[in-house]
């Protein structure tokens, strides 16, 4: 199975990500969790954040998602996946596929800003690139930054572990 967490920068995508990893690998061996973040810089040091080397970045990660989908690993990927097109054609090249969708306001976003993502002046996606709303998601979670996200993420574990 192949969990897809998508979401604009700083929405919770590697926090959820990071807590389906720690308790599906109480109950299965082989979990592998993937970080957009730390996959480019691990893989796509060779790309920019121009619209052209995003795609590739992208489909870069569905074939390391697909190979590892192959060795028979439960995969879990945060990412920011803002082209629809892959997301539809995730639904054919995986065998199980479930995708969340965490949305969060750009106004909490920018002021929490973590990452300091926001104060880059181009090829922000949510500032200046658009975040289209994700293709037929299977869950899409409101983040508003309080004790109710750990709650809805339980909520999930408790649908991966049906489809599982």
């Amino acid at each position: 199975m192949v969990i897809w967490i998508i979401g604009k920068s700083g929405s919770g995508k590697s926090y959820l990500g990071k807590f389906l990893e720690n308790k599906l690998k109480k109950k299965f061996k082989k979990v592998y969790w993937l970080d957009g973040d730390k996959f480019r810089k691990k893989y796509s040091k060779d790309l920019g954040y121009s619209i052209k080397d995003r795609k590739r970045n992208s489909k870069r990660i569905q074939e390391h998602c697909k190979n590892k989908e192959k060795s028979k690993n439960i995969v879990i990927c945060s990412i920011l996946s803002i082209f629809p097109k892959h997301q539809k054609n995730n639904r054919k090249i995986f065998n199980k596929y479930f995708q969340i969708y965490i949305e969060a306001k750009n106004n909490v976003l920018k002021s929490r800003n973590n990452k300091k993502i926001y104060d880059i002046k181009n090829n922000v996606v949510g500032k200046n690139i658009k975040f289209p709303r994700p293709y037929r998601s299977n869950i899409i979670i409101k983040n508003k930054f309080n004790h109710e996200f750990l709650k809805k993420a339980e909520k999930i574990l408790d649908k991966i572990n049906a489809k599982l």
